[in-house]
């Protein structure tokens, strides 16, 4: 396999995962330069990748976590 796989950073892994213990809504900024915002519902290894399931406004999205660049903390208010 051409693709070797790089973990995300520690410091990263445990930003995601304490946003999902305390159901925070985040800002996901991912490396394609698209941004999701939403809560995150889950974060879990398998098939040797770290996952992710977020959950917007309208749907739940599963993301490898190499696909994300950074998070910030965000609100929800819809207007």
């Amino acid at each position: 396999m051409s693709d070797h796989y790089v973990p995300v950073s520690c410091a990263l892994h445990s930003a995601l995962e304490l946003a999902a213990l305390q159901h925070r809504p985040v800002l996901l900024h991912l490396r394609d330069g698209r941004r999701l915002q939403g809560q995150i519902l889950d974060v879990w290894t398998a098939a040797g990748r770290e996952w992710l399931k977020l959950q917007d406004q309208q749907q739940e999205h599963v993301l490898d976590l190499t696909f994300i660049d950074h998070l910030q903390e965000s609100s929800l208010h819809e207007t």
